[in-house]
């Protein structure tokens, strides 16, 4: 029976684990400021292009060109105005407000914890990155890689409570959250076979990113599961 459960869970594995955790593409707020500037640039380039052709003494298909290269120019001068001007106008918000001689603040690597991990000394990355965590406690990404570490010891049990943690610290962030809750769901449906776990993973899932296609695709999980499990795995 489990068997059949981990066949099912493989239809769903693409959208629910290993999801890429930088990019977060949770509001495709990126398509509608294209599609506007491209409409933009399509007016001003009509408005602008025809009678600056006519003007130049373009004719037929030589005035035709005017007025697309007009398009295209106003089209692309439209859409690096709505982004680099804001991006240049958030750089300088952070320089008055980080006056250090640096555009952005300092952003740790923990390349001594990754290094101790690379020669294989688990038990002091382990330190390191509690010691890290000590250092800078709201920060998730010492969590977030000690997790990983631990999730492909001997022992991963121990990954859950710092998967948790990230979790908890980057709520401000939809993408490291999305992405504890899949590792957390991979953990408990994989390594653990901890069902009950996986299922209460899946329903934070579903309850904190409604609408998205991993939300459907944890529903449609869930589904499988409460028709396939043992009756003594099931949680109401």
């Amino acid at each position: 029976m489990r068997q059949n459960v981990s066949q099912e869970a493989g239809l769903e594995s693409r959208l629910l684990f290993f999801h890429p955790m930088p990019y977060d593409e949770l509001d495709e707020r990126g398509l509608p400021a294209r599609i506007g500037s491209w409409v933009y640039g399509i007016l001003l380039g009509l408005l602008f292009g025809w009678p600056f052709g006519v003007l130049m003494g373009a004719k037929g298909v030589s005035l035709l060109l005017v007025v697309i290269g007009s398009i295209f120019l106003a089209g692309y001068t439209i859409k690096r105005i709505m982004t680099v001007v804001p991006e240049g106008m958030a750089k300088a918000f952070v320089y008055l407000i980080w006056p250090s001689g640096q555009s952005t603040p300092y952003q740790p690597t923990y390349s001594n914890e990754q290094a101790l991990a690379a020669r294989g000394d688990l038990a002091g990355a382990v330190a390191a990155y509690e010691a890290a965590m000590r250092l800078r406690p709201m920060d998730p990404e010492p969590r977030f890689q000690l997790a990983e570490l631990l999730l492909q010891s001997s022992t991963p049990e121990r990954s859950a409570r710092y998967f948790t943690q990230a979790r908890r610290l980057s709520t401000d962030h939809r993408a490291r959250e999305l992405y504890a809750t899949q590792r957390l769901i991979d953990l408990y449906w994989g390594k653990l076979q901890d069902y009950p776990r996986a299922r209460a993973e899946l329903r934070q899932l579903i309850t904190r990113f409604p609408g998205t296609r991993e939300a459907a695709a944890a529903q449609r999980l869930l589904d499988r599961l409460s028709e396939e499990l043992p009756r003594e795995l099931r949680v109401p």
